[in-house]
């Protein structure tokens, strides 16, 4: 048993979903008394792991939508488009994606996207989700034509008479997610509970979602139902968005996302804790600039080959004066920032409530890429990093292809940041990439895929138990919990995840061989597979 990092057990005593005691079998036996033992088969129990950055609602739709993250070409990602738009009903549009331009080559077009889908509005996201894909049906829907303007933070392709070509960026994604008709209460509580039942399969036990205000109402109808298991914060979106998703055969509509978001959180005094044991209020999310794989990340220099930089998504005069808006009002942040550009950006919006609001766990998520003279600043500041382990192996060849050898150095910098004081948190940013903490893991400790030969920057691996700490008592410290869950120590929630194996006993890649064998959440067994 796992309970904190460098401490392990025997067994552990709880009652009324609390740790009572850990230590050796023989003296929690004799404390025990009739209660029920569960035998864990030579399993290894650790705190439950908690995903710190994920979009949890929209991974539920994305279950049941077109993915065409295996598509390596652009014909055979249409002939999947085009099989799908005939599966579907007659007026639902086609929602989905998850398609990565950069296998094809180029950026697609509305016209291809007409040939196969019939006049069925559909609108595609980019593996990142940072780019839409649109066919002519569904730019008309959103009323973007050769005179509309790209909001600012945006961008709208145009061919060389200025007619839109179909794809769309960064705040220019708002106008095609308006249009897409709203889902369902019932279709988002079934996104939901799908998206519960697969994250209890691998070992999730809580998370941090940032995603929108429908989201928000679904995880408190399960939260007042009982269903809802899973210990959720919710953050707090910077606007209010309308969210592409999947959909009934109504009409095109602009959907009202609904009193949450930042400005409705300072309007009624809502704060960052607020809720309860399972569902309380997280950090407000901005977003300061793009991704990688859409080449949006805004960069001190441009990318490789290019005059480009990215986007700055928010000017820095308005992020700045919003955090310190949000910290005034007892609202956490957390800033979107990949490009080195951006994580400077952030950082000067967050410096000065590390003195007017040093309480608050200020977060920076993703943080990909940083200068050098910014390193230093997230562990002086007591910012947290909040980052996705399994983008460093997923994206390194953008990485080598867009920043160059000059700055992969300083890119996804754990051994860096740790090593200068930075509390990291982990996380998946699902459905970019799957929930899965034991690929995080694998890929913080081996900084390669598995089949590459060698480890990329390898001087920035982490341990396991450095891995294991970033998925659950640093979790739990970004959201200001770590008194109550996070560690397996006596007085602490029993939120446990259990493998199959004894992970410090595994090679390298035998990590992605061990299975969750259960999940459990304030003393109950959520899911179970091999439990004795």
């Amino acid at each position: 048993m796992h309970v904190r990092s460098g401490v392990s057990a025997e067994a552990l005593l709880q009652r009324d979903g609390k740790v009572v005691a850990v230590g050796k079998l023989a003296d929690l036996a004799r404390d025990a008394g009739r209660a029920e033992r569960v035998d864990l088969r030579g399993g290894l129990m650790t705190a439950g792991w908690f995903d710190a950055h994920v979009h949890f609602m929209w991974w539920g739709f994305q279950m049941t939508e077109l993915d065409l993250r295996d598509h390596t070409s652009l014909p055979a990602a249409l002939a999947a488009i085009g099989a799908r738009a005939r599966e579907l009903p007659r007026g639902k549009w086609l929602t989905g994606g998850r398609f990565d331009k950069n296998l094809w080559g180029r950026w697609p077009s509305a016209r291809e996207l007409d040939e196969v889908t019939g006049g069925r509005p559909t609108v595609l996201r980019t593996r990142d989700g940072h780019a839409r894909w649109l066919n002519t049906a569904a730019l008309q829907a959103a009323g973007i034509t050769a005179s509309t303007q790209a909001p600012t933070g945006g961008a709208i392709f145009r061919d060389d008479h200025g007619q839109p070509t179909g794809v769309l960026q960064e705040r220019a994604n708002e106008l095609a997610d308006r249009a897409v008709p709203a889902a369902t209460d019932a279709e988002c509580d079934d996104a939901v509970a799908r998206a519960q039942e697969e994250a209890l399969r691998r070992g999730v036990t809580g998370f941090e979602s940032l995603e929108q205000a429908s989201s928000y109402a679904a995880f408190r109808r399960a939260r007042e139902r009982g269903t809802l298991v899973v210990r959720v914060v919710m953050g707090i979106p910077h606007r209010s968005l309308a969210v592409s998703i999947p959909t009934t055969g109504t009409p095109p509509q602009i959907r009202d996302a609904g009193s949450f978001d930042f400005e409705s959180a300072l309007a009624r005094g809502m704060k960052t804790g607020d809720g309860d044991e399972w569902l309380q209020l997280g950090h407000v999310k901005f977003f300061s600039d793009g991704a990688l794989g859409s080449q949006t990340a805004a960069l001190e220099e441009p990318y490789e080959r290019s005059q480009d930089r990215g986007i700055l998504t928010l000017d820095p005069l308005e992020l700045r004066a919003d955090v310190a808006r949000a910290t005034a009002a007892g609202l956490a942040v957390a800033v979107h920032a990949i490009g080195d550009r951006a994580v400077r950006v952030a950082i000067e919006a967050i410096a000065p409530s590390r003195v007017t609001s040093p309480a608050l766990r200020q977060r920076i998520e993703h943080v990909q890429l940083v200068r050098e003279e910014d390193l230093g600043r997230f562990g002086a500041l007591g910012i947290i990093a909040s980052m996705q382990p399994i983008h460093c192996t997923s994206d390194r060849d953008l990485a080598d292809r867009y920043w160059g050898p000059r700055r992969t150095p300083r890119a996804y910098p754990w051994r860096t940041l740790l090593r200068q004081g930075t509390v990291l948190a982990f996380g998946s940013d699902a459905p970019v990439e799957p929930i899965d903490p034991l690929l995080g893991v694998h890929a913080a400790v081996t900084r390669r895929r598995p089949h590459d030969r060698s480890a990329w920057f390898p001087e920035q691996r982490l341990t396991l138990d450095e891995a294991l700490h970033a998925y659950t008592a640093a979790a739990a410290y970004s959201t200001g919990r770590e008194r109550e869950w996070g560690t397996l120590e006596a007085g602490m929630r029993c939120d446990a995840t259990i493998v199959d194996r004894d992970l410090a006993a595994c090679q390298e890649d035998e990590l992605l061989e061990a299975n969750v064998r259960a999940s459990v959440t304030d003393g109950v067994v959520r899911f179970a597979d091999g439990l004795g």
